[in-house]
């Protein structure tokens, strides 16, 4: 049986700036690719598997490999994942798996991790797995990418669990959702320009029915921000002057915090906001997380532009989480009029599309 991977052009292309992801065919790309991924991977037997398809992005500049990761099909992934033990895999079913991708072994050298690389390796599979007949792309990513993969489109489809590795990851899923990639300002969106998006209306709203009769499944949103350097302040402080930008982050408050630690406790009052700058938060309403952040996402606001109760509770998910709060005394301290104004605009803007999604929850 041909499987997705299979029917896969390895032709094309994606050169983006100094960046181009493509599928190696030379030998010496294919062992480039390997030792990369030896790097991060302790059984090099599976990465050779014959079902699965290698991906690589090269820095032009030097010439030098520098990403890579390999695709196989749903459906090979959670015959894998079920001889481990249960799959979050289980709640699609042959039909949907069938249709979907599913990306495993990603490696990107450390220099590179903060540039446009991995968005470029990301976007080239996605669309390539799109224009062979897919409708989605899995996933399961480590903590500390979360915020990268969500920034590009992909939500988390389950909760935080230990991996067979003895680490932690996060099961993700990245769908062809116009609405939703417009709202998160996606780098992905621009390259799918001309794609007949009607096509995945059903595999969207089957996601979101997923996302509504499944209590386990936590859902989040990206950042906020347009920006592609993105430093986590800046969906709060956009269009402030340098001079109050740095005014109103000396008012702001760091706090660390380990795993399990409470942020925000239900019913509190709503008298600070903030974002979070390294780690990852649950949101959890009882004993049941229903949103995941990661580095950049606000938090609070809700209850803080409203000046009502906390609704639900927010708990440190690592040992390395990292926030910075905000109280209504370090809006108030600017002297400019209009720099409080563009707080709480931007606030409010934050607000709205947090609304926007939730609302394409509850259709």
């Amino acid at each position: 049986m041909t499987s997705l991977i299979d029917n896969i052009s390895l032709q094309w292309d994606l050169w983006i700036g100094q960046f181009r992801a493509f599928f190696p065919l030379e030998e010496e790309d294919r062992q480039a690719c390997m030792e990369i991924l030896g790097k991060t991977n302790s059984n090099l037997d599976i990465l050779e598997n014959n079902g699965a398809q290698l991906a690589a992005c090269q820095d032009t500049h030097t010439g030098e490999i520098i990403a890579c990761m390999r695709l196989v099909s749903a459906l090979e992934a959670d015959v894998q994942a079920s001889s481990n033990g249960a799959s979050y895999l289980e709640y699609f079913g042959q039909e949907k798996l069938s249709e979907m991708a599913f990306f495993t072994s990603i490696a990107i050298a450390p220099a590179y991790l903060k540039t446009p690389a991995p968005q470029v390796l990301i976007s080239h599979c996605f669309i390539e797995i799109l224009k062979a007949g897919g409708q989605a792309v899995l996933m399961s990513c480590d903590p500390g990418h979360f915020s990268m993969y969500k920034r590009i489109g992909m939500r988390p489809v389950g909760a935080l669990q230990k991996s067979s590795g003895g680490g932690f990851e996060i099961p993700m899923i990245f769908l062809p959702d116009l609405d939703y990639l417009s709202i998160i300002h996606s780098p992905v969106l621009p390259l799918l320009r001309g794609m007949y998006f009607d096509k995945y209306k059903d595999i969207c709203q089957w996601y979101y029915q997923l996302v509504r009769e499944k209590d386990d499944l936590p859902i989040s949103a990206a950042f906020y921000a347009k920006e592609e350097e993105f430093g986590g302040h800046d969906t709060i402080t956009e269009g402030l002057s340098d001079d109050s930008r740095e005014s109103f982050l000396k008012n702001a408050l760091k706090v660390h915090c380990k795993e399990g630690e409470v942020l925000i406790t239900e019913n509190d009052g709503g008298k600070s906001f903030g974002y979070v700058s390294k780690g990852m938060l649950n949101v959890m309403i009882g004993n049941r997380t229903v949103v995941l952040l990661g580095e950049g996402d606000i938090f609070g606001e809700i209850a803080f532009i409203l000046h009502t109760k906390r609704t639900a509770q927010v708990v440190a998910a690592s040992d390395d989480t990292e926030v910075v709060l905000f109280s209504e005394s370090a809006i108030n301290r600017l002297e400019n009029e209009s720099d409080k104004i563009i707080i709480w605009k931007n606030l409010a803007k934050v607000l709205a599309q947090r609304v926007v999604l939730t609302n394409k929850l509850l259709d």
